[in-house]
């Protein structure tokens, strides 16, 4: 969708060559490689690199403008996203973004959970619970 790509979401998006320094760097930040974003009756909309922690300000604006629910999810649901429902989805999202909030929506997990991709079983981490995150102010260090 040309949303995401005018604020700078394009789709394969890199946020780093190497996911190991990456995390390491940024130890405590909310990432997901190969995400996909979903948005009800549009389906994935978007796939690329994602720290939400960084980037969670421009995903609301995003929202915002398209007056829609957001989910973000592993790249493993992606591929259990094709011909299902929205909600069915929204069970396995790691992260929400609401129109007009001021927060988005991150899962608390507890175990893991086996989905079933045609003759594939993924093994994803079972989401329990919302919780409430603030958006940061943090800038990205060089």
């Amino acid at each position: 969708m040309e949303i995401f790509d005018n604020h700078g979401f394009h789709t394969g998006r890199m946020i780093s060559f190497s996911k190991s320094v990456y995390r390491s760097k940024y130890p405590d930040n909310d990432i997901v490689f190969n995400a996909n974003i979903f948005i009800p009756k549009n389906g994935n909309v978007f796939k690329g690199d994602l720290d939400i922690t960084f980037d969670c300000e421009k995903l609301q604006q995003i929202c915002d403008e398209l007056g829609k629910e957001m989910i973000i999810t592993t790249e493993s649901v992606g591929w259990y996203a094709k011909g299902k429902k929205y909600k069915d989805i929204e069970e396995h999202a790691h992260a929400k973004f609401i129109p007009n909030q001021k927060v988005y929506f991150r899962r608390v997990y507890d175990g893991l959970h086996g989905i079933k991709v045609g003759n594939m079983t993924i093994i994803t981490s079972k989401g329990i619970d919302w919780i409430e995150k603030e958006f940061t102010k943090n800038k990205m260090k060089e």
